[in-house]
This record gives structure tokens, sequence and C-alpha cells, in this order.
């Protein structure tokens, strides 16, 4: 648990500003200090340091959630604190279900909610009376079972949430890709036409299943914004139950492509609260789908949504010379803003968008000037490499190398705590991935070598090449309980200070408030795995 350590008045002052800052990443605090992130690897299966996984999601209590590959295959994971928990052993995937057994040992989550219920697709084999098939069906999970892992699994925590129809038909496959704090649920499914239909599902009667011949009626069909082919694909929903995704369409000029789509529920009855996701149009269009548009091409893919219905994605563009790329992009208020990328001239390569916080810093990745892949953090009209932007040090002040070069940020909370994944660096590395968790930190300028734009504090570096440094899994020891130093008799302020908001050991950001209130804004942590 986080131990309290002296204060002075400009620690306060420090802190005070982190906690006003908040998601506001890398902007410089009044003191001079600099916005950083501290470098959290999360370990794989097991608790192993070199163990494969990726990271998906965070909620606001710093609960994570994505894969570890266990023997070759992947296991939904969650991790919180210094725990890692590969889903499978806690949930058994494997228990019988009344009409899909998940018995292949696969599963990947992709989404979780405040309360930690979390979403994702687990794989089974299922035999129909012609022929047997593997699916992947979408599963939610109750948060009991993360709760006491001594507790014999209730028979309710993992719901399959199956498909539209029966899976000895056409309903083979679905995926749950996002949930809210409000209980909706949102994904695709198969169709008894044997094609993938975005779709919505909060529970009715505390019931997310309701199976009539085989499928489940309860998942509301989201349709299209119009086309030939009835193809479309939610990504993500916020707490209103505004939806995200991607449809199927036809242009103007008889192309095809795919659209991003802003889908705003109405409320028929007047109480306030949504009821409406689908309003038919002609061949299964919904008029309650707008498609977005493009950045000048053909396609393009929401992939998040915020409180405010500002969506983040990708989109085809055609840049100045002529090329043809696919960038990030910022939806809001009805224009669609190009975030460019890694490169020198932000027109060329590509990038893309997975997610935005309420704050708008988004995050995803993005080409850099050698075409490597890179996380990136965009806020204030500006794109960064947060590979350029980690404090690394060991107990010594040196630099350290980490282990992994990050190339994918997937996720961002309120506090700004960023999840995603890197490659590990080495030949022996190669190809392979390690989640991380990324905890805004202010730095005293002083530290960084001269530097506070974060040119080399981490570098962008490649995936190559041997590594010999120690990996850092936690905050380095000189970080974890800084205390002032006395120089010529006067008392020197620590090198950095952690988010009050991200405790992870079991403090919330409203625990967080109420500490930095009481003047307790130096508190300090140890750090995840």
């Amino acid at each position: 648990m986080p131990s309290k350590p002296r204060l002075s008045t400009a620690i306060l002052a420090a802190g005070l500003a982190l906690l006003m800052w908040g998601g506001r990443a890398l902007a410089q605090d009044t003191n001079g200090w600099v916005a950083r992130y501290e470098l959290i690897e999360l370990t794989g299966a097991d608790g192993k340091k070199d163990g494969q996984s990726r990271a998906y999601a965070i909620n606001e209590t710093a609960q994570v959630v994505g894969w570890v590959d266990s023997g070759g295959v992947r296991h939904s994971a969650h991790w919180q604190s210094d725990r890692t928990t590969d889903l499978h052993g806690t949930v058994h995937f494997a228990l019988k279900h009344p009409y899909v057994l998940y018995n292949q040992d696969y599963s990947e989550a992709y989404g979780i909610s405040n309360a930690g219920q979390v979403v994702g697709t687990a794989r089974a084999l299922i035999r129909c009376p012609d022929a047997s098939f593997v699916i992947d069906n979408a599963f939610l999970l109750r948060p009991a079972v993360l709760s006491d892992l001594g507790t014999p699994i209730p028979g309710d925590a993992l719901t399959n949430l199956m498909t539209f129809s029966n899976p000895c038909g056409f309903g083979y496959d679905s995926a749950a890709t996002g949930i809210s704090n409000t209980n909706y649920v949102v994904g695709w499914a198969d169709t008894d036409g044997g094609v993938i239909r975005a779709f919505l599902v909060h529970p009715v009667n505390n019931a997310f299943v309701q199976v009539v011949n085989g499928g489940n009626t309860l998942l509301i069909d989201l349709g299209t914004i119009g086309g030939s082919d009835p193809v479309s694909s939610a990504t993500a929903v916020n707490d209103k139950g505004q939806v995200t995704g991607y449809s199927y369409t036809i242009t103007a000029d008889g192309k095809s492509a795919y659209r991003a789509f802003l889908l705003t529920p109405q409320d028929t009855n007047a109480d306030g609260l949504p009821d409406t996701w689908f309003v038919p149009g002609a061949a299964g269009q919904n008029m309650l789908m707008t498609s977005i548009g493009t950045l000048g091409g053909t396609n393009s893919w929401g992939r998040d949504i915020n409180a405010s219905g500002a969506i983040v994605g990708e989109s085809d563009m055609i840049a100045p010379n002529g090329g043809y790329f696919t960038h990030a992009f910022l939806y809001a208020n009805g224009t669609m803003t190009d975030l460019g990328t890694l490169r020198t001239d932000p027109t060329q390569g590509y990038s893309a968008a997975s997610a935005i916080n309420d704050a708008g810093v988004v995050v995803g990745w993005a080409e850099n000037d050698k075409r490597e892949r890179r996380a990136f953090l965009y806020k204030d009209g500006r794109m960064q490499d947060l590979n350029s932007l980690l404090y690394l040090k060991d107990a010594d002040g040196n630099d350290v190398i980490p282990s992994i070069t990050l190339t994918e940020a997937r996720d961002i909370n309120a506090a700004g705590v960023i999840v995603g994944w890197g490659e590990v660096r080495g030949s022996k590395g190669a190809g392979q991935t390690k989640g991380f968790m990324l905890n805004p930190i202010l730095v005293n300028p002083d530290m960084l070598d001269g530097d506070s734009s974060g040119g080399s504090s981490g570098g962008t570096g490649g995936s190559s090449g041997g590594y010999t440094g120690t990996p850092i899994f936690g905050l380095p020891q000189h970080l974890q309980n800084p205390q002032p130093s006395t120089v010529n008799g006067s008392t020197a302020q620590p090198d950095v200070t952690t988010n009050p908001l991200l405790s992870l050991c079991g403090f919330g950001a409203i625990i967080g408030l109420a500490l930095a209130l009481a003047g307790l804004v130096g508190l300090k942590r140890r750090g995840w795995r």
C-alpha cells in the first residue's frame, strides 16, 4: 500500500497541479515540472515476466483486460495491482453451457466497465446434426468471479451472449467489443443470413440472454447505414448509449466502402433513458445510424466514442502528393480532423486512433520516418511518440532501456493512464508482444539531462538489436518513496511525483481527490508487475 513521504509547499503545489491536470497529459505544471510516463510492463500467464500479452482496455480504477499467452494459445486476462489473472483458470471457460461449451481453450477480453464487468469472445467446438464447427461467441463476465478467487464459480458468472440465430444454422460467430458503465454491451454477431451485424444488448429483468430457436433475442440488431450488403460492426458505446463502429455501404459513385458511424438512440418513453436503437429504413437501413464521412478517401472505421459523442478511428485519405494512406481521425461537432502521423511530413504514412477519453486525449499508433509502428498520444493538436515520453531511470538515476518498444496504445482512462502493447526487443523476442501500462507522473526537469521535451527519455528505437538492460517491472526504486534531500543546508525536491488519482492498492479517483484535498498529494505506491 502507499506510504506517506515528507511534505513541502512545493510538493503540495505540484500534486495539486497534477490533480487539476488529470487526463490532460503532457502539460507543464506551474512549478516547471514536466509530464512523463512510468512504464509498467504487464506480466504474462502465471505472472511470468517473459510471457506474451496484450492489453486492450482499462477502467477508472486501473483494472486492465486483454490476453496472455498460455502454452501457445490466448487466454483472456485481467490485471490489477500486482496480480495477473488468467481468466481461464478463474472462470473456467470450459464449464458446460446449455447451448455452447467454451471448450477450445481460447478467448480474448476487449472491454471492462468501472464495475469490473468484462466482455470479449471465446472459442467453442459445437456438434450439429450434419457437422461439427469451431465458433467464437461473445461473452460477458460478472465481477464477482474476480473478487474472491477461492470462491466456487457461480453458474451465471460467465454469460454466453450467443448470436442472432441458431449456431447450427448460420449464426456461428459473435464478439462483444465494448461495454459502458450503464450496462450497454456492443459488438457484432452473425445473422441467420450468415452475415455479421452490429448489436447492442442491455439487461432485461437482469438477464442479457433470452434464447428462442437457438438465438439470443435480446441482441438488438443495429442495422446498417444503407447498402446492398447488410454488414456492420459496433466497436464502442458510451454511457448515454451512443454507439460507433462501421458499416458497409455503396458510395454515390457506385463504389463499395466501409463508413464510420454515429448511432444516437431515442427515448420514446420520455423517461430520460434511451430505449430505441433501430428505426427501419430501406433494405435494413437504420435511420438512427449516421455516416460521419471520411478524410477524403473511400473508407473509414469508428473505434471509440467518449461521453460527449466525440469519435476516433481511421480513415482513408489522399495526401497532397497523391499518395493514398489511412490516417487517424477525431470526429467532433460534425467535423472530422486528420491527426496525421509521426513522420516529418505528417501527411505521409499510416496511423490509426484507438481510444479517446472524456478530456479529448487520443491514443493509437502511427508510422515514424523509418516506417516503424509506434504508440502515440494526441493532445492540443500535437501527436507525440509515447516512447519519447517515458521516464526510465534505475536506482542510481541512470537511463534504463525498456525491454519493449511501444507499438500500439489501445486505451486511455480519465486519469490519463494508457494501456496497449509493444514489441519485445532483441532477436529472441522477434514478433512477440507484451502488454504495458503507462502511468502519468510529473518529473523535475533537472532529471531529464537537459531535455524537457521527451526526446531522449526512452527514445523511439527499433525492435531489433541485442537487449542487455534490465526490464522495469513496477516503479523504479528511487521513485517509490522519494524523500527530500538536503543541499547546502536547504531542502531540495524529490525527483518525481505520481498522480494521486492512480493508486492501485484500492484507491479510486474519489479517494485520491479526498487525499489531495487533505494535503496528502505526495502519496506514492508500488508499481504493478
